[in-house]
């Protein structure tokens, strides 16, 4: 009964924490994507073509791990709805 008893405070106190060190990987993983964008976006600016974006340079699937949405702004940073610019 003891040991059900201390499973079950260090279960309390894991849980906590592992969904704060989640959510801190997400928010970084998100703020890596913010600054690829960014330099996607500088690249295409660079280029110099009316027809060439910053979708041109990145792979197919990047965004939010979120839920967010990524917003590309040309001239200032990049900025996703959940959890701002980097």
């Amino acid at each position: 009964m003891v040991v059900v008893v201390i499973i079950g405070i260090l279960v309390a106190i894991a849980v906590p924490i592992y969904n704060s060190v989640q959510a801190q990987a997400q928010e970084k993983a998100c703020f890596a994507t913010l600054r690829t964008v960014d330099g996607a976006a500088q690249m295409a600016a660079a280029d110099g073509d009316a027809t060439t974006t910053h979708d041109d340079y990145l792979e197919a699937g990047w965004g939010c791990p979120t839920t967010g949405t990524i917003t590309v702004n040309l001239g200032t940073k990049s900025e996703c709805s959940v959890h701002g610019t980097y």
